[in-house]
């Protein structure tokens, strides 16, 4: 449906972007939590309530935000990098999302019932009335244990709930990229593997690979590595070894130790296990695609 209004309407549709003049464009998200803006002098009364119809309404920012709430959403979601001085810092942040179908379940209760999932404070967002937000700075997370939690969400509000558990990154003004890349392997996570209802970047990188439009966003997840040579060179050889620490270090001639070291290291750094196939897989598809870029 997107694609044929960008066919109709051309350059008076943009997707969610920083852009100068917002108020000059009516805006609308899809029932995946997708926000395209299309200037009011292009449609007429018509096609504005068909619209309004066909999709949500998209608000600027909702009223009922607390100042720490509002502060995350003008960074994340209006893409106001000057607001990142003010959200709350830590070592890390990462981002959990999730999406409920419209209509199946009153959007502060169901924030409330995320919220009692975790032992301590997190914040949160609702994008729209199908996509919510959760914003994690702790050390110790409970992301692994998320699968289960969802099956008892499901089973209490009676609905068909899905997330995806973006990864811990270290806390900068980076992190406004980390959010738009990852929202959208959600959303390519939901398209092609419908059935599943917990997705991670080892279940959506193979998918961005396939299609050429989505690589540009290919990278983004390992943005806490990519510059470092170093790594990109010791976890393609750990690859090439079949993933045979004493063979990889005999290779790169350092200790075994030094090398598991390096491991121990990036999976820290990406959340992402490169000792399991998943894993290894998507890290050193990334890499050769790093190689060609």
């Amino acid at each position: 449906m997107l694609e044929k209004l960008r066919a109709y309407y051309q350059d008076a549709l943009i997707e969610r972007e920083q852009v100068d003049e917002r108020d000059q464009y009516e805006w609308f998200s899809t029932e995946r939590g997708e926000v395209f803006g299309i200037k009011k002098e292009a449609l007429t009364l018509k096609e504005r309530t068909l619209l309004a119809t066909l999709f949500t309404r998209y608000e600027t920012i909702p009223s009922w935000l607390n100042e720490r709430q509002q502060r995350w959403y003008r960074f994340l979601i209006q893409h106001d990098t000057t607001a990142f001085e003010h959200v709350p810092s830590s070592a890390h942040t990462r981002f959990i999302y999730f999406y409920i179908q419209k209509g199946t379940v009153d959007p502060h209760d169901f924030m409330e019932a995320i919220q009692s999932l975790f032992p301590y404070d997190v914040t949160m967002l609702s994008e729209t009335e199908q996509q919510f937000i959760v914003i994690e700075q702790q050390e110790e997370s409970v992301a692994s244990t998320l699968y289960e939690l969802i099956d008892t969400l499901c089973s209490d509000f009676y609905i068909q709930l899905r997330a995806y558990i973006g990864q811990k990154c270290p806390h900068g003004v980076e992190l406004t990229h980390i959010f738009t890349a990852e929202k959208r392997y959600f959303h390519i996570g939901m398209k092609h593997k419908p059935e599943q209802r917990v997705y991670s970047i080892e279940d959506v990188f193979p998918l961005l690979l396939i299609n050429d439009e989505e690589m540009t966003y290919a990278m983004t997840f390992l943005q806490t590595v990519k510059q470092d040579d170093d790594m990109i060179k010791t976890m393609k050889t750990f690859f090439e070894c079949n993933l045979n620490v004493s063979l990889a270090a005999k290779k790169l001639h350092m200790h075994r130790n030094s090398l598991q070291y390096r491991i121990d290291k990036l999976i820290e750094k990406t959340g992402i296990d490169i000792k399991q196939f998943k894993g290894a897989l998507t890290v050193y598809l990334a890499i050769l695609l790093h190689e060609q870029h």
